[in-house]
């Protein structure tokens, strides 16, 4: 079956409109949209990856500067920097879910584009549509903490004025 049968189809839209169809140029636009998007996915794998190493690494620096008590006056910081450690790989494990909605994107509309039916297509789209309510959601999720942020940062600063006698 060709692809232009399979993407040019009448299929009717919800609204009792004429349908949607897609032309050569749309088809064109697609195929070079899955390609940026596999680049892009593969990229962030491999970054992700990289990452993940140097976070491995990190969590290996701190238990030897446990093990062997720290550095002299900074004992303190050595919980923070596990923290931090923790920090920095749950948001390497959250980066993957958008990767992987971006790479089944671009690997359904090639394979749709190439002939492979419908269905590659709606998949395709499923997991566009997924990737940006994840990338919403988390937008939201950052707004709200950098609300919140900056709210107990005038609380810090206006209570330490009031501390040293400036109001």
């Amino acid at each position: 079956m060709e692809n232009s049968e399979i993407l040019d189809q009448y299929q009717p839209s919800s609204t009792g409109g004429d349908g949607l169809q897609i032309d050569a140029d749309m088809q064109s636009d697609l195929l070079t949209a899955s390609r940026w998007g596999n680049i892009l996915a593969i990229i962030g794998f491999v970054l992700t990856g990289i990452g993940a190493l140097i976070g491995l690494l990190m969590f290996a620096s701190f238990a030897s500067m446990s093990a062997f008590g720290g550095m002299p006056g900074m004992e303190g910081i050595v919980p923070l920097m596990w923290g931090g450690g923790v920090l920095y790989m749950a948001v390497l494990v959250l980066y993957v879910l958008p990767l992987l909605y971006l790479r089944r994107f671009a690997t359904s509309m090639k394979a749709a584009i190439d002939g492979d039916g419908s269905q590659n297509l709606a998949t395709s789209f499923e997991n566009l549509g997924r990737l940006f309510k994840f990338l919403g959601i988390l937008t939201l999720v950052l707004i709200g903490v950098y609300i919140v942020f900056y709210i107990v940062l005038i609380v810090v600063y206006t209570s330490n004025l009031g501390a040293i006698g400036a109001f």
